[in-house]
């Protein structure tokens, strides 16, 4: 890192649980600023404990925590007694931002509520994360990403008709929400810092944020009264010469849009007369028997030479063992020393001059509770009470507690 991160600085107060919003204040952590996870003392946010080994699991530390989680603080604290309420209010009067993924309803309920909170912090930036939104019909529903993708129209477009109707293979709706979330924050901390220090209150809609990118579809349909769905691997384009081809060893994605690529593909083909074909099925089955010729690389590599965009299908793990494409990545080793290994998770989704070139380790379960109280003045004997009596958790193994 060659300069100072932007949010240096910044406290966040995160109460969010599985993906979206600790995706958002992950990114958020890799930007300088400092979130302190308050954690409930059951532990039920399981994706400490959702993939990865079994160790990994054992230990809270499974792979879907530990991808977004590097360089938080984990304190644990009981929300539903009044000590505990006291300290995370003790908490969000010290923090720039709160972030929250309550249920509509539940924050106001805990006394977590914007108003309560402004009180304390009269420039905070609160944060809500819901699948709905924090009004209407559907407020009060669970929202899981499979859920989404079926109400939000996702689900309608990808498959084909035999298939019927398919999800996109990873939870894409908690990452786009998470990511809206680091934009509307963002947004904020500019507004905050150069229109006025007032209170903000911001709230994502997980549905609203992926239907968001669905623009071109929903103008479509209103300009025409057709919906797209159900494609399979057809290009947005509609370019018969653009799609997804088995190739002797594998699968290739072609995208020859233009007549130009058209051309381009065509020659390399061996049938420069292709391009100019009216009859779409002709085109896609004189395409399927020209790929299965050869091998994916051979194609990969000679239409590359041609000019004309091209790429294999690769799983994550193929990807990830290519020296010359995970080099694109903003990637980074996470030491887990609790394991006495290491992996390799996600930086930012973007390069900058102060981008983290090593990650912090991710926290076990309470692992700050002691230390983040004590920066609250509290005393090593008010601590070991709270402990004692319920209102926190520390981490059970003593040899991580700084």
């Amino acid at each position: 890192m060659s300069a100072a991160p932007p949010l240096a600085g910044v406290r966040i107060l995160d109460l969010t649980h599985v993906l979206a919003g600790p995706y958002a204040t992950g990114q958020l952590a890799l930007m300088g600023a400092e979130v302190i996870r308050v954690e409930r003392p059951n532990g039920d946010d399981f994706v400490r404990r959702h993939g990865g080994s079994e160790d990994m699991r054992a230990a809270g530390l499974g792979a879907s925590f530990l991808s977004q989680n590097a360089g938080k603080k984990s304190t644990v604290i009981d929300l539903k007694t009044k000590e505990g309420l006291d300290l995370v209010m003790d908490l969000a009067a010290s923090a720039d931002i709160l972030v929250e993924n309550f249920r509509p309803g539940v924050a106001d309920r805990l006394g977590l509520d914007f108003e309560t909170v402004r009180a304390v912090r009269p420039d905070v930036i609160y944060a809500s994360i819901s699948g709905f939104g924090p009004d209407g019909k559907l407020s009060g529903r669970p929202a899981y990403d499979h859920i989404l993708q079926g109400l939000s129209g996702l689900m309608a477009m990808t498959g084909t008709p035999d298939s019927g109707p398919q999800r996109v293979g990873f939870p894409i709706v908690d990452y786009v929400a998470g990511q809206a979330l680091v934009a509307a924050i963002l947004a904020a901390l500019i507004q905050r810092d150069r229109h006025g220090s007032e209170a903000q209150k911001l709230h994502v809609s997980m549905l609203d944020a992926l239907v968001n990118l669905m623009g071109p579809y929903a103008v479509n349909w209103q300009a025409t009264g057709q919906m797209r769905g159900l494609e399979g691997n057809r290009a947005f384009s509609d370019s018969p010469f653009s799609g997804r081809f088995d190739t002797s060893d594998g699968q290739i994605v072609v995208t020859a849009n233009t007549p130009a690529q058209a051309m381009r593909l065509c020659a390399a083909l061996g049938d420069p007369t292709l391009a100019d074909e009216p009859d779409a099925g002709r085109v896609r089955a004189a395409l399927d028997t020209a790929f299965a010729q050869r091998t994916t690389k051979d194609w990969d590599e000679r239409l590359a030479d041609a000019q004309v965009p091209a790429g294999p299908v690769l799983g994550l793990d193929e990807l990830l063992a290519d020296d010359d494409l995970s080099r694109l990545l903003d990637w980074h080793d996470l030491n887990v020393p609790e394991l006495g290994r290491s992996f390799r998770v996600p930086g930012l989704t973007f390069r900058a001059p102060w981008a983290p070139d090593t990650l912090p380790n991710a926290p076990r379960f309470g692992r700050d509770s002691r230390q983040v109280l004590a920066d609250l003045g509290h005393g090593r004997e008010r601590i070991d009470a709270l402990i004692q009596n319920g209102v926190i958790q520390d981490d059970p193994d003593r040899r991580t507690i700084r």
